[in-house]
């Protein structure tokens, strides 16, 4: 399984004891592949989309939004052939295929501008062509029914600074977490913590936990995320709030690990087996 490593302006995947590389081709724009969507902005222009739909703003209402945020990249060559692809693929596969939308993806295709940043590499040029065939041929047929799309969930949270947070694994050991910060993007906002150097079975008292240092795991990792995608993810029965505040020994919130609350406990498995 693979954590998801944020820095301060890119975003990397890494595993709990290796690396996976992404490749980075052209300008700024982080692409994993040849696909339309193994890209950072195809991939945030398609959530961003869904999104604004999501919320209530018609299909147009989305696209204008979107043109109107992403108007300054659009001038960038390497930027404005995704953000066209992207958008259209998204439209099509949404039933709300637009005209100019459609327009501008067909030009992109047709001479060949997205292509330019693939030429150094034969082989994904290839790749990529083939596919941008494809996606002519889906954008000039028939799209499919408009579709209902929901309203994304949107995480919250109203722990405190410094708060200590109990969370009792299945296998009933007790972990501490504090909380030295939050996550907010469009899918709302995450606790991140620090781990206390403290396991056990009943809850501790302030003089237990006064002095505890943290732990360090794989890659000198101190700062975890805990997300949720539903508001039924976070095991309300298995979180304790103590009703205590410790000052945090991190002050910023800096390179940190994320996960879900789903899989936290395999992943706090796996950490306290790497101490």
């Amino acid at each position: 399984m693979c954590w998801v490593v944020l820095g301060f302006d890119r975003i990397s995947l890494s595993c709990l004891f290796g690396d996976i590389v992404i490749n980075i081709t052209g300008g700024n724009i982080g692409t994993w592949g040849t696909s339309i969507f193994s890209d950072d902005l195809a991939c945030d222009l398609r959530d961003g989309y869904r999104d604004l739909v999501g919320d209530g703003l018609t299909g147009q209402q989305a696209t204008d939004a979107l043109l109107k945020e992403y108007r300054d990249d659009l001038a960038d060559p390497d930027v404005a052939p995704v953000f066209w692809l992207a958008l259209a693929a998204t439209q099509w596969r949404c039933g709300r295929l637009e005209s100019r939308v459609q327009t501008q993806a067909l030009e992109v295709i047709d001479d060949g501008s997205d292509l330019v940043r693939w030429q150094e590499v034969p082989q994904l040029f290839e790749k990529r062509r083939v596919i941008l065939g494809r996606l002519r041929e889906t954008l000039l047929s028939p799209q499919p029914a408009a579709k209902r799309i929901p309203r994304r969930f949107r995480n919250t949270c109203d722990w405190d600074i410094g708060e200590i947070i109990g969370y009792r694994m299945l296998s009933g050991k007790l972990v501490m977490f504090r909380l030295i910060g939050y996550h907010t993007d469009k899918g709302g906002t995450a606790p991140v913590f620090e781990i206390l150097d403290w396991i056990g079975l009943q809850i501790p008292g302030r003089e237990e936990l006064e002095p505890a240092d943290i732990i360090t795991w794989s890659h000198d990792c101190t700062q975890l995320m805990v997300g949720r995608v539903s508001k039924r993810e976070l095991p309300r029965d298995r979180v304790i709030r103590l009703g205590m505040i410790l000052k945090p020994k991190q002050t910023q919130v800096q390179s940190y690990i994320v996960t879900l609350w789903r899989w936290l406990d395999r992943d706090l498995e796996r950490i306290l087996a790497d101490q």
